[in-house]
């Protein structure tokens, strides 16, 4: 079984005016649920060079869009966690007239890969900013062998399924945010001490202050 956790450090804002949720077509995420960065991993070689305007795949704006050529573009979530629960796990809005996308837990043309489900989301549906008719493929991570509540920021692949695949963004279904922790400050060291001489003090007045 895989189970990646990395992390990298780079925050995006989504839709403006979504409080709560951003709705793309029949799919609702958290406002943070969207990927924040997309780099290119490896190039496979070919007639079509690498990819064009990579971090467009991931940078919560409908509106701009990658063409994957011939390359893995790895994604990234940086302001929220994406987690293999129940169901599918993300989705990845391609255009409906452009070849299927495959998503892999590596870099390697030999790496075994999956394809989503199709999901259409027509012009003028809710979120669907792009100007063109999209596919909303969804994924489930366990097809890649991950484990149940395992976690991803990083390591996650698409490549192209044929010519001019294009990826306009990619959000997690299964989203939490990175919890924050707070560190004890701990007291400096002579200070208990001090306190513990204080209270000492306290004491013998009190017993020493005389009966009326």
């Amino acid at each position: 079984m895989v189970q990646k956790t990395l992390t990298t450090a780079l925050a995006v804002s989504l839709f403006a005016g979504a409080a709560n949720a951003a709705t793309v077509g029949s799919f609702t995420f958290d406002d943070n649920a969207f990927a924040d960065n997309a780099t290119i991993a490896l190039t496979v070689g070919g007639t079509l060079g690498p990819a064009a305007s990579p971090a467009s795949a991931a940078d919560g704006d409908l509106s701009t869009a990658s063409n994957l050529n011939n390359s893995f573009v790895e994604i990234f979530f940086t302001d929220n966690i994406l987690f293999n629960g129940a169901g599918d796990d993300l989705v990845i809005f391609g255009g409906t007239n452009n070849n299927v996308i495959r998503l892999s837990a590596a870099a390697d043309p030999n790496a075994p890969w999956i394809q989503g489900t199709n999901n259409f989301v027509p012009v003028g549906a809710p979120g669907n900013t792009s100007g063109f008719s999209l596919n909303g493929a969804s994924f489930d991570l366990s097809d890649l062998g991950f484990a149940d509540g395992a976690e991803v920021t990083g390591g996650l692949f698409l490549s192209r399924g044929g010519v001019f695949t294009t990826v306009w963004d990619v959000a997690a279904l299964n989203s939490k945010d990175i919890p924050t922790t707070t560190t004890p400050v701990p007291l400096p060291a002579g200070l208990p001490l001090l306190l513990g001489g204080l209270g000492g003090l306290a004491l013998l007045r009190r017993r020493s202050k005389p009966e009326h």
